[in-house]
């Protein structure tokens, strides 16, 4: 399809208008579009995580003089989390920049999750990322809840995978018959991980407004879910 363009000032002042409106649409669309950690500006940057290397948001690059191909390799999800020690008999096993340097900048880290009979990790947000989970062994029940208050939730089986989208409150629980384990994929190096129970009872949140916001009457009670939150978590 072809348009033509009318001579005269009209015809400048409709063209002028059309290209306005295409910018807009380019730049509404890459900010919708934008998901994830910014773009990385060369091909690696191993973090450097002295504590005395300069921080603004990230992390500065280790000298390339002193990277080897053992920067790149990431062995800690081969040993399984200790799931007894957590209270949920669930372990998380992080691959954050932090853990794994040569993610800074790449937009990506990982989370191994164990899971004992019943075993539970506690409904949680990632702030910053997106995530999927792809059952590796068991069967697992997971879902989020969507920002109008729906619950989304599947059984998953081995070979599985689900999405939570990015600040959603999920959960996974093993309801199979023996151990569980998940291999969980973020889009960015750094997600955050904010457990709901933590951040509503240990954030020193005044007690008056807990206990009209759950409807409890009496400091006993909310004392009481205070100390039941499970050690790992808290």
């Amino acid at each position: 399809m072809t348009y033509s363009i009318p001579s005269g000032v009209g015809s400048r002042q409709a063209w002028q208008t059309i290209v306005a409106f295409v910018c807009m649409a380019l730049v509404a669309g890459a900010v919708m579009v934008k998901a994830a950690d910014p773009d990385p500006l060369q091909d690696f940057c191993v973090a450097d995580l002295s504590p005395t290397a300069p921080r603004v948001n990230g992390f500065p690059c280790k000298d390339r003089a002193n990277v080897t191909s053992k920067d790149f390799l990431f062995t800690d999800f081969r040993t399984a989390g200790n799931v007894s020690v957590t209270g949920t008999n669930a372990y998380p096993s992080f691959g954050t920049v932090f853990e794994y340097p040569a993610l800074n900048t790449l937009g990506i880290s990982h989370v191994r999750l164990d899971f004992g009979i019943g075993g539970v990790v506690p409904p949680h947000t990632h702030p910053f990322s997106s995530e999927t989970l792809f059952v590796v062994q068991g069967s697992i029940y997971t879902g989020f809840i969507s920002f109008d208050g729906v619950l989304y939730a599947e059984t998953l089986q081995q070979g599985d995978i689900y999405i939570f989208p990015k600040g959603t409150l999920h959960f996974q629980i093993n309801v199979g018959t023996g151990p569980a384990i998940s291999f969980n994929s973020l889009n960015s190096q750094y997600p955050g991980f904010l457990v709901a129970a933590n951040q509503l009872l240990l954030s020193n949140i005044p007690p008056a407004v807990l206990e009209s916001s759950l409807g409890i009457s009496n400091a006993t009670d909310l004392n009481l879910l205070e100390a039941s939150v499970p050690p790992y978590w808290g």
